[in-house]
């Protein structure tokens, strides 16, 4: 193993690929068996909301600005927080995005 196999951006990479550190976002998963482009969506999310900054930046290292802001298009506005979701907005410069009519009136009954 080489040290880019090892540690990349700050982070220790485990051998299927991911970071160590964010094994605790996911409870329910086996991490070990979990893979990068399997589990794309999940990891995403999860890091978009709770990850620290050498986790972020090994995000959008591994997946792209591009893939990373469809994503939000996509699936944010129903699962991130109200607050991440408005920072990525701001972050990734997103206007326009997917908002289902349920997803919004069940937002609404979080205030």
């Amino acid at each position: 193993m080489t040290l880019r196999e090892i540690v990349d951006n700050g982070v220790t990479i485990a051998p299927h690929g991911l970071p160590m550190s964010i094994a605790g976002l996911f409870p329910e998963y086996r991490f070990e068996s979990m893979d990068a482009e399997t589990h794309e969506s999940v990891i995403t999310e999860r890091v978009l909301e709770r990850g620290t900054w050498p986790e972020l930046r090994w995000l959008f290292d591994r997946y792209g600005e591009n893939r990373i802001a469809d994503w939000l298009r996509q699936h944010g506005f129903r699962l991130l927080s109200r607050r991440s979701f408005a920072l990525w907005r701001l972050v990734l410069g997103i206007d326009e995005y997917v908002a289902p009519t349920w997803a919004v009136e069940a937002k609404a009954m979080e205030w």
